[in-house]
């Protein structure tokens, strides 16, 4: 797996990588909803979790990952900007 495009990227469609990131939550078995409940992420992480999302240089290799992934099987990529993010809502969830 190569990593994410280092340079700067322009911003990628909102709608595209809010979905990305929910297709890693899935993947990884992160439940976002129980982790805004519990206030382990607030509605500003969440947020900024699609906003890092649409700047990351690896959203092909995101794409290609998550194809060969089941849900709720998966470890955060290290590829991906978000997944301390990811780390620490499955952590809070015993996972």
């Amino acid at each position: 797996m190569t990593g994410p495009d280092p340079r700067p990227q322009p911003l990628g469609d909102e709608k595209r990588h809010y979905w990305l990131a929910v297709t890693m939550a899935h993947r990884t078995g992160a439940d976002m909803q129980q982790a805004l409940e519990a206030g382990v992420i607030s509605s500003g992480d969440w947020a900024g979790l699609v906003q890092a999302c649409r700047g990351c240089g690896w959203t092909e290799g995101c794409d290609c990952w998550m194809a060969r992934q089941e849900d709720g099987a998966a470890d955060p990529p290290a590829a991906c900007p978000n997944a301390d993010v990811f780390a620490r809502v499955l952590a809070s969830q015993g996972g």
